[in-house]
């Protein structure tokens, strides 16, 4: 099987090929171009305004030299642009996992750190739930004695339960992360399973 390299030298040699048949061009090009009735037009030049549409340029007897493809549109371009992306998407995906296998070791290692924060900040908020019930249980002994709760006592209390909410408000962003990263490694083992075949 040919590689691609043999295949654009083989190209590359009829080309000379053709070029040498056709020995009797003096260099003079003609343009060919579809004008706005849709009918072909031979002329040594392209007007500005068909350029756009694309045209091909030949020599005085006929062959083609280059063929020059028509503008994209906003759509046919945005679909390139896609496309282009999902290309370079995937080349990265080829180059940095070998296989499946290696797409779920790095989704282990990755939610590991995720899940050990998470373990961490779960303690953390359990430390300070009891801490916040020891608090409220002595300013619950001193109302049933008759006493006053103290303004200091208060403050730790609401300090604490502010110290929660910090705390809950980060192991909800480390949820949410662990959700995006299994989502991320879904979508790279299905799709390295497309264009890999394993």
């Amino acid at each position: 099987m040919k590689t691609a390299l043999a295949l654009a030298l083989t190209g590359a040699l009829l080309t000379l090929d053709v070029g040498a048949a056709d020995s009797g061009w003096d260099g003079k090009k003609l343009y060919r171009y579809t004008n706005e009735h849709g009918v072909q037009v031979l002329d040594d030049v392209v007007p500005p305004r068909y350029v756009a549409g694309g045209y091909e340029v030949l020599t005085i007897s006929g062959r083609v030299l280059e063929v020059v493809a028509p503008e994209l549109t906003g759509e046919e371009l945005e679909e390139k642009q896609r496309r282009e992306a999902q290309m370079e998407a995937d080349l990265q995906l080829l180059k940095r996992y070998n296989s499946v296998a290696d797409i779920e070791s790095a989704r282990k290692r990755k939610l590991a750190i995720v899940q050990q924060d998470m373990a961490i900040l779960r303690s953390n908020m359990a430390s300070l739930n009891r801490q916040i019930e020891s608090e409220e249980s002595a300013a619950a002994r001193t109302q049933r004695n008759g006493g006053t709760v103290s303004a200091e006592l208060l403050a730790r209390i609401e300090n604490l339960n502010k110290e929660v909410a910090v705390v809950a408000q980060r192991l909800s962003l480390r949820e949410k992360e662990a959700v995006a990263i299994n989502s991320e490694f879904d979508a790279a083992a299905s799709r390295y399973q497309e264009i890999a075949g394993n």
